[in-house]
């Protein structure tokens, strides 16, 4: 006879957050990161020295962080029209450089573009 073994609870079919919450929760991640990497150089390092975009993704994921790139989006154009300085402004457009330099350093490419086709 085998031991058995305890069940778990049944999940409720009810999902945690509504799919709105769960947006705002998102673009709230990325509102936090974009104020935390504005300032915090250790982050950014961390995610400097990430080699794919897994890494990255653990990172985020470390500093409970997860976002899209489309609250990513959402969130650095809230920011910017609460700037109320140039300079403010400009520090923001100029992270927004830099993450989006990342992502493309990161991405695979394909091959058409690194050489002249010879592969297709």
């Amino acid at each position: 006879m085998m031991p058995e073994t305890p069940v778990r609870e049944a999940v409720s079919a009810k999902p945690k957050f509504t799919s709105t919450e769960r947006d705002f929760m998102t673009i709230g991640n990325a509102l936090t990161f974009i104020k935390r990497g504005l300032e915090d150089s250790d982050l950014r390092g961390r995610l400097n020295a990430a080699t794919s975009l897994l890494e990255i993704d653990q990172v985020l994921a470390e500093e409970d962080l997860l976002f899209s790139a489309y609250d990513f989006d959402e969130a650095f154009h809230h920011q910017l029209t609460q700037c109320q300085e140039m300079e403010a402004a400009e520090q923001l457009k100029e992270f927004k450089l830099w993450w989006d330099l990342l992502f493309r350093t990161l991405e695979p490419v394909a091959c058409e573009t690194q050489c002249s086709g010879c592969c297709a």
